[in-house]
């Protein structure tokens, strides 16, 4: 009969973790260089003390938080995390978040969810079925996770490399000066006249580097709710952080023509900063 008995209480237990999930309110669709809310609704059983919630983020989308439930907020590398020493105690709650889609966001973008949480002290992890966004329009759509738990497992993200442009040079073709001979007479003496050729100069390709008017770039490697210590992209070199829309963001060099802010995000990536390029029109930010 205790045998019995302790088996249920087992049983019991296993089923009440197996109920969680994850009901996250993404826009199926959002115009890009905006901002939009989204909200992720976590029924966490009987989870209790340590959790986590991370959300993976393509490129070109920027992730902020508007409530975290008491846990602590961070965005870097791609990645969102909100970490509870302490998860809520009520059974259901939900955090929200803003979505910033820049100009160079990826279309459509993939982001990947999962918690994670503590039962008999070994590490646990649900996962959530994927949040599509597509550029332009603006519907919602609510993704639900399995209720089934999966053991933690390490997975190396696949590296995103730029696709870098190529400018198109269209040779101006020059076309050969006819030259005509001149016949000059007088009375007594006959003087050949000699004809000089034309120069023609070389006419400049165009190229897709030069800079418009007013048009500035910087590299942006960061988006912080707190704000950073410079030190700590020391590797970066010179760095700035400013406070935009609640955020703190960090950028990198002051360049007048694209190619050289593609150039210099390329070089940061090398040394494992991911970043995208930041434009400004006559001082202000535009994406």
């Amino acid at each position: 009969m205790k045998k019995i008995l302790t088996f249920f209480a087992i049983a019991s237990f296993t089923s009440v973790f197996s109920q969680i999930t994850i009901n996250a309110n993404f826009p199926s669709n959002m115009n890009s260089a905006s901002t939009v809310d989204a909200d992720v609704k976590i029924n966490k059983g009987a989870v209790g003390n340590f959790a986590k919630y991370q959300l993976d983020v393509p490129a070109g989308y920027v992730i902020s938080i508007v409530d975290a439930k008491g846990g602590n907020f961070t965005f870097e590398n791609q990645r969102a995390k909100i970490v509870w020493v302490s998860v809520p105690s009520e059974p259901e709650f939900t955090i929200k978040l803003k979505v910033q889609a820049n100009s160079d966001a990826t279309n459509p973008g993939t982001f990947l969810q999962k918690f994670y949480y503590l039962e008999n002290n070994e590490k646990k992890e649900v996962e959530a079925a994927p949040a599509i966004i597509n550029i332009g329009g603006g519907s919602a759509v609510v993704a639900t996770t399995p209720t089934e738990t999966k053991p933690v497992t390490t997975t190396t993200p696949t590296e995103t490399k730029p696709v870098e442009t190529t400018p198109i040079t269209t040779p101006t073709e020059t076309k050969p000066v006819e030259t005509k001979p001149v016949t000059t007479t007088t009375p007594t003496e006959t003087k050949p006249v000699t004809t000089m050729p034309s120069e023609t100069k070389p006419v400049k390709p165009v190229t897709s580097s030069s800079s418009e008017a007013g048009m500035t770039y910087k590299v942006q490697i960061g988006a912080y709710s707190n704000q950073p210590s410079k030190s700590k992209f020391s590797g970066a070199g010179n760095v700035n952080i400013d406070l935009i829309n609640g955020m703190y963001k960090v950028t990198v060099g002051n360049f007048k023509t694209l190619d050289d802010a593609v150039k210099h995000r390329d070089e940061l990536k090398s040394k494992g900063y991911n970043g995208f390029i930041a434009k400004y029109k006559d001082g202000v930010r535009i994406n």
